[in-house]
């Protein structure tokens, strides 16, 4: 995984609506087995949380901001929380944590949620670790896997993937044509954002390219700025 694509990935839910916690680290404090020269190493790292409320909606003016139905199909009126995993590289598989279902630090992320009571907290865990989602009829809480293809073994299994065509369509054609669309203009400026999330959607409403040629804009954009990083 690289820092852009983890920003690119946490982006999405923000212009989707989400609340988002980056790097949310799942410490392991009270196991003796995980401590070495007085340092605790964690069970894990979330790249993010994303929480979304049941009413969410951006209206600016009489243009009401488009969202991703990939992201939000089915939230009906919830509380929608994704638990984010960024795969950059070839390996496109849950962590650890989720393949070998170790339960205490799912537990540790949906406790820190705070959408359950403690005596929900196993029960919403092992749902969790199990079928990589949990409903009720006042929330939802779904493990989501961010990667350049889906690993077809775990989208069988049950684990949501969103690749990063499908966000990079989403920001072409979904929300930066539904300004175009509502006969406002362009796109809104927007100098206070990341300055490598702006380049990005100044690529997306580039209007004088042709649809494909943006989301290839943005693609392109960043594997060659991960490289730079190193």
């Amino acid at each position: 995984m690289t820092a852009l694509h983890e920003k690119f990935a946490s982006w999405y839910l923000r212009f989707n609506g989400y609340f988002t916690i980056d790097n949310f680290v799942i410490h392991a404090a009270d196991d003796p087995t995980r401590i070495s020269r007085g340092i605790i190493a964690p069970h894990t790292e979330t790249d993010s949380i994303g929480i979304r409320m049941p009413y969410s909606a951006e209206i600016a003016g009489r243009l009401r901001i488009v969202n991703h139905d990939l992201l939000i199909e089915n939230q009906r009126d919830r509380f929608d929380v994704v638990i984010a995993e960024v795969k950059s590289g070839n390996d496109n598989r849950p962590n650890p944590v989720w393949r070998n279902k170790n339960f205490a630090p799912i537990e540790y992320i949906v406790r820190f949620v705070g959408l359950y009571d403690e005596r929900q907290i196993a029960d919403v865990a092992s749902q969790l670790a199990t079928h990589y989602c949990y409903e009720n009829e006042k929330s939802r809480i779904r493990y989501i896997v961010f990667a350049n293809e889906p690993n077809q073994h775990y989208l069988e299994q049950g684990v949501k993937y969103i690749t990063f065509s499908q966000i990079a369509e989403f920001l072409v054609e979904i929300r930066g044509q539904c300004w175009i669309e509502s006969g406002i203009g362009i796109a809104s400026i927007h100098h206070q954002w990341d300055e490598q999330i702006n380049k990005i959607f100044a690529m997306a409403n580039d209007f004088e390219k042709p649809l494909p040629e943006r989301q290839s804009a943005i693609l392109e954009f960043l594997v060659s700025e991960s490289q730079k990083a190193g």
